[in-house]
């Protein structure tokens, strides 16, 4: 019921975002609507230490654990630049890009194992994928060079797990195939999603992407008896089960045995289009329109809950309704400030 919750807050935040653009009030929004699940399934794998590179598409993420909070996700879509109000960037950067901060007040180090840690967010698509080798990587150095087991503030026996999170259009990148072997190579903790809604922008898979999917392009990475490589997962963006289940595997081949993965989330939808800049209905066809409705991952997880008897649609109203009146409450705290 809490993932619901946060689903659903999460959800009403991306709606308001494009009406806060529309309104003139921001000048662009980007937004994580129709990625909730996955990102609440990610979230439900990491634990302290690990490391999130990521990229526009993880505000459900960063706030399920705890790093994100809905008035500093609209303060930053103004732009703030008070770091009190606007931690993770100072209004410089875009909307929804997120950062912990290592640096206490005096200037020094702050543990970084009991945090769940989001490196600094980038636009340029791709460009979270060779820093998630580096963070892997730095983890796999510490299990293995003792002279490092000094820097306690920094890892726990390599324990910790780098979660990179990209789009389907972006996989078609240099640097996301060149990270995806080095991956392979290095044997590094490292997960890699791959968030696949069958667009890029306005452009659909079959004409970015080798037979529209990128684990049928990278299945020959598949680990097997022949030599290492990497652990390749298909899930629907909608199945909340199945996802909690290859997240869990995910991360603790990752952990434990330093394997990497790649998890292929498909079917997965944008209620909004891509960005406030555009209007996904004048380029998606009737049918995809009528599928980004069928298949929304939260109006299928609510059914789910309901079909299973953990609520009923009485709480789950209120649950809604409650939604959108915090998102309304957070934006205008943050318009405010």
């Amino acid at each position: 019921m809490q993932d619901y919750k946060l689903a659903m807050i999460s959800r009403e935040c991306s709606m308001l975002v494009r009406k806060e653009v529309f309104s003139g009030r921001a000048k662009f929004g980007i937004y994580g609507d129709g990625k909730e699940l996955a990102n609440i399934a990610l979230a439900n794998a990491m634990q302290p230490g690990d490391f999130i590179s990521g990229y526009y598409r993880d505000q459900t993420l960063v706030a399920a654990v705890g790093d994100l909070t809905w008035p500093q996700y609209f303060a930053q879509l103004y732009g703030h630049p008070d770091v009190n109000f606007e931690p993770h960037s100072g209004g410089r950067t875009m909307n929804n890009h997120h950062a912990t901060r290592w640096l206490d007040a005096d200037g020094h180090w702050v543990d970084q194992t009991k945090l769940y840690n989001s490196a600094a967010g980038v636009s340029s698509t791709a460009g979270q994928m060779p820093r998630s080798v580096g963070l892997a990587y730095a983890s796999k150095l510490y299990r293995e060079n003792s002279l490092l087991s000094n820097f306690s503030k920094f890892s726990k026996n390599g324990n910790e797990v780098c979660f990179a999170t990209i789009g389907d259009a972006s996989t078609s990148e240099g640097m996301f195939l060149e990270c995806v072997n080095a991956a392979g190579v290095l044997q590094i903790p490292l997960v890699m999603s791959v968030w696949d809604d069958g667009y890029g922008i306005s452009v659909s898979s079959e004409y970015q992407t080798t037979k529209s999917s990128i684990s049928k392009v990278l299945a020959g990475f598949q680990r097997n008896e022949d030599g290492h490589g990497l652990e390749i997962f298909t899930v629907n963006g909608w199945d909340y089960p199945k996802l909690i289940e290859t997240y869990q595997k995910a991360s603790n081949l990752a952990r434990k045995y330093h394997i990497p993965s790649l998890i292929h989330v498909i079917e997965l939808t944008q209620q909004q289009g891509h960005s406030a800049s555009g209007s996904h209905e004048r380029y998606k066809s009737k049918e995809r329109l009528s599928f980004e409705i069928e298949y929304d991952c939260n109006r299928i997880f609510r059914n789910w809950i309901l079909e299973n008897g953990f609520s009923n649609e009485e709480e789950l109203t209120e649950i809604d309704e409650n939604a959108l009146k915090n998102a309304r409450k957070f934006q205008k705290d943050a318009w405010q400030t």
